[in-house]
Parts: structure tokens; sequence; C-alpha cells
């Protein structure tokens, strides 16, 4: 009894692996055409924690960082660090930064907040619908926006140097 238990499990394993191997590559967080680096990002509005709505295009005219993390991956409470410096670095320079937290409750993602004294609102995506349209399929993804609507960096890993071009911050 026990071997044919043992191949049924094997045989799902390595299924499962087919399967999902053979998906696209915007399953894995890769761009998808309409967003992609120099075209302009599409707007949205969601609602924060405090129940206000946040629209992207009022932001028109300042650099906007958008940062799509879900509370329950590691690689996105790893970010928060980073975010928090850059944030309290190019505030008062005109930086916009949202934390978009997609398909959680809004208890979670407050508490979350909470705990991480994250300084920047947290924008609610429950229903993921931002997240696909930005091309967002695994996270934390980080897509910064220039003060024209456009994207400068999607998946950005060189975060700093673009802040100080968007800023024209000189190296002392």
């Amino acid at each position: 009894m026990k071997a044919p238990f043992h191949w049924l499990v094997r045989f799902f394993l390595i299924y499962s692996l087919i399967l999902v191997f053979s998906f696209p590559n915007t399953a894995w967080g890769e761009q998808i055409p309409d967003v992609t680096e120099g075209f302009q990002a599409p707007d949205f509005t969601l609602e924060d924690l405090n129940g206000h709505n946040v629209r992207l295009s009022d932001y028109k005219g300042r650099p906007v960082l958008l940062l799509f993390m879900t509370t329950w991956i590691s690689g996105c409470w790893k970010m928060i660090p980073r975010m928090k410096e850059s944030y309290s670095l190019y505030k008062a320079k005109g930086l916009v930064l949202f934390n978009i937290d997609i398909s959680e409750s809004k208890k979670k993602a407050e508490r979350f907040a909470e705990e991480r004294s994250i300084p920047y609102p947290t924008l609610l995506d429950q229903e993921a619908g931002v997240s696909r349209t930005f091309g967002v399929f695994s996270v934390p993804v980080m897509i910064l926006i220039n003060g024209e609507g456009r994207i400068i960096c999607w998946d950005c890993s060189t975060l700093d140097d673009l802040l100080k071009k968007q800023f024209k911050v000189k190296e002392k």
C-alpha cells in the first residue's frame, strides 16, 4: 500500500512543478507590455487605512514610489527599512510613497503598518486589480513614477540613484 501512495505523491509534485514553470513570465513579476519604463502610469484610486480615496493622478508633478507588498512575505518586511530611509530623505523634496497592500484585510494591513511604524500611507488593493494593471504578480515590487506620470523604473533595484536624479541631489 505504501509504494503506490509514494508514487502518487511524487507524480503530483512533478506535475505541479511542470505546471508552475509553464506559466508565462508575467506570473513571476515580469513587466507586461503596457506598463514598461517610459510608459504613462495607469491611473488608479485606492482607499487608504483612514478610509480616504487616494488617486494617483492627484500627485502629478511629484515623483511617486509604489511599493506593492503583502504582510505575509518576508521579502516585503525587509523592504520597509529601505523605504523608510528613502521617505525620510526625499519627503520634504516632494517624494510621494505608497505602500500598496495586496489582497488582505484592512485590519491586517493596519496592524502591519502600526507594528512597523510605517510613516507613509498604506493603500488597500483588496481585489488586486491595481496590482494586475501594473503587471505585479509577485511581491515585493517597487515602481517609481516621475512627476510627468511616466514609469521610470519597474521593480527598481537601483532606487537610490534614481531618486537622486529625480531630485537632482549632488554627491558630496
